[in-house]
């Protein structure tokens, strides 16, 4: 296929000046100083060989050629608003938002009230790991990535805080050997199977981390890998080893007396980070819904 020769910017252009008879008031119809309409039209007659406009006293008159062009050009501005429209309508017809699996439990009620406001719109939540949301967020299969804080060290990823620092609870079966101690330090820990997620979740990557920086080593062999936040919950309230996770995704389970939080020495908190692409454009809803988000943080902080 060949590409057209003429410029759909100076057919717009046209457009604009044959519809309004007059160069100024295209001018102020699209935002452009005269000499830049002038500009075009002219790039346009000169791409085409023919003369397309008169203009006499500010006044402007199709020629033949001209009134002949205007046909085809008025389809063609028709068919882009109409195109620019279906865009918009899709764009806003739905929103997809990355949670990292961490937070799924927290946010739940921010979405809903989400729902509330926009009940035309299809929120679609997806909940992974934190690194599996942010190559969600750079292939923008999501519009929106709610993340555990790291250093991603991606250029085209823009970061909005919504919490500086979110506490994580350590917790196992009340009938678990560990959960009878007063005051518990990392090295307490060693031997007790650790339910954690896979090898792209950044909370789990922090509680290693803690564990080297504290001299101690974690074999593989303690850690028991799940996919699904439910699933670890259930292996720890089953005695099958002890967890960590954010204190709202495991309130409802410590209050029911289905599971402990252990007395952990020295806290652990993480930040939460939304996730938007720097070099494409921001969906219009998701200012609106990292506001959400950030007042939920805040109102169980």
């Amino acid at each position: 296929m060949i590409p057209p020769k003429v410029d759909l910017h100076s057919l717009i252009v046209f457009y604009f000046v044959a519809s309004e008879g007059s160069i100024t008031a295209a001018a102020d119809k699209l935002c452009l100083t005269q000499p830049t309409v002038t500009y075009h039209i002219r790039s346009l007659e000169k791409s085409v060989g023919l003369k397309l406009l008169d203009v006499r006293r500010q006044k402007v008159t199709l020629t033949n050629a001209g009134a002949g062009l205007f046909r085809y050009v008025k389809e063609i501005y028709q068919q882009v608003t109409s195109a620019e429209k279906y865009l918009e309508d899709l764009r806003e017809a739905s929103f997809r938002v990355g949670i990292a699996a961490t937070f799924s439990s927290s946010i739940a009620s921010a979405a809903a009230e989400f729902d509330e406001l926009y009940p035309h719109v299809k929120l679609i939540v997806r909940s992974a790991s934190s690194l599996e949301i942010v190559e969600d967020v750079l292939s923008s299969q999501v519009d929106l990535g709610i993340v555990v804080r790291m250093d991603y060290e991606n250029s085209k990823l823009r970061t909005i805080t919504i919490a500086a620092g979110e506490k994580l609870v350590l917790v196992a079966s009340p009938s678990s050997p560990i959960a009878t101690k007063e005051r518990i330090e990392l090295a307490d820990l060693s031997g007790y199977p650790l339910v954690a997620g896979p090898e792209t979740s950044a909370t789990r990557q922090i509680i290693l981390n803690k564990f080297q920086a504290e001299g101690l080593e974690v074999p593989p062999s303690v850690i028991v890998e799940v996919n699904s936040l439910e699933w670890g919950l259930s292996l720890v309230e089953s005695g099958k080893g002890v967890g960590l996770y954010h204190i709202k995704a495991v309130g409802k389970e410590i209050a029911e007396g289905r599971l402990k939080a252990l007395p952990l020495a020295n806290d652990i908190t993480v930040g939460v980070d939304a996730l938007l692409r720097s070099d494409a454009p921001v969906h219009p809803l998701a200012e609106r819904f990292i506001h959400l988000v950030i007042e939920e943080f805040k109102a169980h902080g």
